[in-house]
């Protein structure tokens, strides 16, 4: 999640509620961390415009260019806009059909789509390409997939190797304690949690600005 977010959404609200004496204004931050995924980032939306614009011409211009579809695509994810980014990439990969980003990068635009059985394929085949394609987020992605399809005992396997490439992703150790504990692993779910806050007090400065929002989810939700 870009830092960005935070600062609009999270850090914003909470000056002003302490600037106005108003704490009612706090209200906006649990809003935030709740909806993360549906409120958009405004700073990266104005940032993207023209690059949008740019990528749009270059791919009117030239149909076979793949690099402008999967660089289109990636933005209309920034945004939470998958729906836009699927035929994007799947456009892409008739161009590159062995390539395990573009399979990843399908695969977690579906999973955003609400199409958690459909990405798994796409999300297994980048696995089986290329293991650690973007630092393992394919793991991650399967992890969510996997959840959402009620399969928890795969999930939680997922989510065990992610964190054996990443091992300080917050969000891994969250969503691994959250799926141990739907699986009855009440142990299990503390160790992943204590292990998420050891970590967070390990991590450098501009770490802890990338991962607040699980920080934050991890506090108060634990």
């Amino acid at each position: 999640m870009s830092g960005t977010y935070y600062l609009f959404w999270l850090l914003v609200p909470t000056v002003l509620a302490i600037v106005s004496a108003h704490p009612a204004v706090l209200v906006v931050v649990v809003v935030a961390v709740v909806a993360r995924r549906w409120l958009p980032d405004p700073i990266q939306y104005l940032r993207h415009a023209g690059r949008v614009r740019s990528l749009q011409s270059q791919i009117e211009l030239n149909a076979a260019n793949a690099v402008a579809r999967t660089q289109l695509a990636e933005i209309w994810l920034d945004r939470r806009r998958p729906r836009r980014a699927i035929p994007l990439l799947e456009q892409a990969l008739e161009r590159d059909r062995d390539s395990a980003e573009l399979k990843y990068l399908l695969g977690l635009a579906r999973l955003r789509a609400g199409d958690a059985e459909g990405s798994l394929e796409p999300l297994s085949e980048a696995l089986a390409k290329d293991q650690r394609v973007r630092y393992g987020s394919a793991y991650l992605a399967i992890g969510d997939a996997l959840v959402a399809t009620s399969k928890l005992e795969d999930a939680i396997e997922a989510y065990e190797r992610y964190l054996k490439i990443n091992t300080s992703s917050l969000e891994a150790y969250a969503k691994l304690a959250t799926a141990r504990e739907r699986k009855g692993d009440q142990a299990g779910a503390r160790m992943a949690r204590a292990q998420a806050m050891d970590t967070w007090r390990v991590l450098p400065r501009f770490q802890r600005r990338k991962q607040l929002f699980w920080w934050l989810k991890l506090k108060l939700f634990g």
